[in-house]
């Protein structure tokens, strides 16, 4: 019996109510008088030009930094183990932490005595900030198998770098399209760091779509605006997941990290983490400047003006647990039918392809949905937690298939000759050695919905403020004191977020 199309109903079930009929809402609106309105004024070309810009500057940037640092991660040197493992924490932080940290380091009030805020340059390297270590990652689960070929160019007389450049880098082609795909759509989509970065003049299609809804109500125009941006994220996915496909099938078994004379591996270590500490300087600013005014620590647990830390804290943590009850059995139900129908040689490009849908689409776009497909359930918690486990299941899922599709089959076909069936084959064998990708998934999924933005914002309650969002009302005042409790809550939130990943994850998850 094929179990795959069974296992995948309650999944697609819950895509059509919490996505497809949704999206559809605004595909109708959006198609309407909206999208002449937007076509006919240039301002919305300019936001989309910008955009486009931004998501490929961010993508080209992160790559070409990528591909020496590959090179460099070659090589056994100290701490590389844990240099990687640091690389990917920038990608579970939550927007808003990581944008105090850059206005802590070069904004009005920054370290630097620099102000960049409202310029493309911040924007450029919060970008890099976010998805220089999750392409890097991806570069060196490709290093093994370019040994043999490196090997065979140094013996026809190229240098090593020649070698790496004309060799190296059409072979991890792959893996730079697929890490280049991801970096554009974080930033081509991004919402937060545009937000509070970038002002008027580089706001982002999902700026202004948030702005169209907030301050005009123009729905037409901004569901036109998010169809346009739908229409270019998935065509980039596409590519993605082309591009992942070649990946898995360049992936070869290798030696390690090759080994350096001692003094060339401490100097290696020594630019690395230097390089690595200027990139994160924005969290130390972080820190630095919250520590400047310890009394915001314990000003924002009894705030008279502003929502205080308790509650705001207990809201983030019964969101993310309410949410962690949908999205796991959601993820783990989609993972695990793609895996069974590629097992069983069930067609499952499309529900794998259905599965990525939801990362196509903005946190903002999806609240813009919900009001308009169930405008009597706007203002409930239900809505709110469909639209997290929505935005964080797939999360779950990517980081769990690599996991089932390297499950020895000798080890499941074992299981079968001794007579276990389906279901207890996946209790008695299958589940212990999922584990460590469960945790990783969850890790994952857990650190998204702790620091959400674009929705929280969009489907909000005055009573259901996160730490986000706190954070967030206090930056929309002036003065020093409303900045500095934004820094406090943003120490406190990227504490959560970061401790939540490690314990659950200890760096062995990857998105797949």
């Amino acid at each position: 019996m094929r179990l795959s199309p069974l296992l995948a109903l309650p999944v697609l079930l819950f895509l059509a109510l919490a996505l497809g009929y949704p999206m559809f809402r605004v595909l109708v609106l959006g198609l309407g008088e909206g999208l002449g309105e937007a076509l006919r004024n240039p301002y919305y070309w300019g936001r989309l030009g910008w955009s486009l810009g931004y998501g490929l500057a961010s993508s080209l940037l992160t790559v070409l930094l990528a591909l020496p640092l590959a090179y460099a991660f070659r090589y056994r040197f100290p701490g590389r183990e844990a240099l990687l493992s640091l690389s990917t924490v920038p990608f579970v932080l939550p927007t808003l932490v990581v944008a105090l940290g850059f206005l802590a380091l070069a904004g009005p009030r920054g370290l630097l005595g620099l102000n960049l805020q409202g310029t493309p340059w911040i924007l450029l390297w919060a970008a890099v900030f976010y998805n220089l270590g999750l392409v890097l990652r991806l570069l060196v689960v490709l290093l093994p198998s370019l040994e043999t070929p490196l090997a065979a160019a140094r013996t026809l007389g190229a240098s090593p770098w020649r070698a790496y450049l004309r060799v190296g880098v059409p072979l991890l082609a792959p893996g730079l399209l697929a890490g280049g795909g991801l970096t554009f759509l974080y930033t081509f989509s991004s919402f937060g760091l545009p937000l509070v970065l970038g002002g008027t003049r580089y706001a982002t299609l999902e700026v202004e779509i948030y702005t169209l809804l907030s301050y005009r109500l123009a729905f037409p125009e901004a569901t036109a605006l998010a169809l346009a941006q739908l229409a270019v994220s998935a065509g980039v996915t596409l590519l993605y997941l082309w591009a992942q496909a070649r990946l898995a099938l360049s992936l070869q078994a290798g030696a390690g990290p090759r080994p350096l004379p001692r003094a060339k591996a401490w100097a290696l270590a020594l630019a690395l983490w230097l390089g690595f500490t200027l990139l994160y300087a924005p969290l130390l600013a972080l820190l630095l400047q919250a520590l400047q005014s310890p009394g915001a620590f314990a000003s924002v647990w009894h705030s008279d003006d502003f929502t205080p830390a308790g509650e705001a804290l207990w809201n983030t943590l019964r969101f993310a647990g309410l949410t962690l009850m949908l999205a796991f059995p959601t993820g783990f139900l989609y993972a695990y039918a793609v895996w069974r129908g590629e097992r069983q040689g069930w067609g499952t490009r499309w529900l794998d392809l259905g599965g990525m849908l939801p990362l196509l689409v903005s946190p903002v776009l999806v609240g813009l949905g919900y009001l308009l497909a169930y405008p009597r359930l706007s203002g409930s918690l239900g809505l709110l937690i469909a639209a997290y486990a929505l935005l964080s299941y797939p999360l779950l899922s990517r980081a769990l298939l690599p996991a089932l599709r390297a499950m020895p089959h000798s080890v499941l076909e074992a299981a079968r000759t001794l007579g276990a069936g389906p279901w207890r084959r996946l209790w008695r064998v299958e589940w212990p050695l999922l584990q460590p990708a469960l945790r990783s998934g969850a890790a994952l999924t857990l650190a998204a919905v702790v620091g959400e933005f674009g929705a929280t914002l969009v489907l909000r309650r005055p009573e259901w403020t996160t730490l986000s969002l706190a954070i967030y009302e206090r930056l929309g005042r002036p003065g020093a004191t409303p900045f500095a409790e934004a820094l406090a809550l943003a120490v406190l939130l990227g504490l959560l977020a970061g401790g939540v990943f490690y314990l659950l994850d200890r760096g062995r998850g990857t998105v797949g």
